[in-house]
């Protein structure tokens, strides 16, 4: 209930059992009891209007926020079967999607933000753009050494068909070290439109343990 309803309460019967109201003796606490049971029946009622609520379930690709997205264990999709239509086109589809992530790399080295545009949805899009206007003049170049990509699943959610691709390899920044890299990117495309393509919705970071 709150404390104010709390203290709500506590004053009505205050009022109640403060003589003058009700007369002395079994009067008095006859209409004591009549308060506490009209009490007990507004908490019951209150409660019976409190709405149920239930654990969300939608998958971590439901998430609308562009980037960042919770961050999961990288073993989560390895012992889980495969989500994937049948006759879908996996190895052409996984040629595309590493072509998309090269490119979208250096698009976002060279701040082409029309090159972005055409690769992102518009949440995604504008993230970026947040970025790249935050980072300073610095030249970047991203050179990927090795990239592979592994489709995890391909679910569909009202008319958006969503991709989960998972790549692994190594990238070096600015001729430095390479380092490892471990994301999932969800893709999506619209269902209702025949000519749309597949669109950079949200990336996974991946943590091992």
């Amino acid at each position: 209930m709150g404390p104010l309803a709390g203290l709500a309460i506590g004053a009505g019967l205050g009022a109640l059992f403060a003589g003058g109201g009700f007369g002395g003796g079994m009067g008095g606490i006859l209409m004591a009891l009549i308060a506490v049971a009209i009490v007990m029946f507004l908490l019951s009622l209150f409660r019976s209007k409190q709405p149920m609520r239930y654990a969300s379930t939608q998958p971590p690709y439901g998430n609308s926020a562009p980037v960042q997205q919770p961050v999961i264990n990288s073993g989560a999709y390895a012992g889980a079967a495969r989500n994937i239509p049948a006759g879908f086109p996996v190895d052409s589809f996984l040629r595309s999607a590493k072509i998309s992530f090269i490119r979208l790399q250096a698009a976002n080295d060279s701040k082409d933000l029309n090159d972005i545009r055409e690769y992102t949805t518009p949440e995604m899009f504008a993230e970026i753009s947040m970025q790249l206007q935050e980072r300073d003049a610095t030249p970047q170049r991203t050179n990927v050494i090795s990239l592979n990509g592994e489709l995890l699943q391909v679910v569909t959610e009202n008319d958006l068909a969503i991709a989960s691709v998972r790549f692994t390899g190594q990238l070096s920044e600015n001729n430095g070290a390479p380092e490892s890299v471990d994301e999932i990117w969800h893709v999506q495309k619209n269902l209702r439109d025949d000519h749309s393509a597949w669109l950079l919705a949200g990336i996974q970071q991946t943590t091992l343990r």
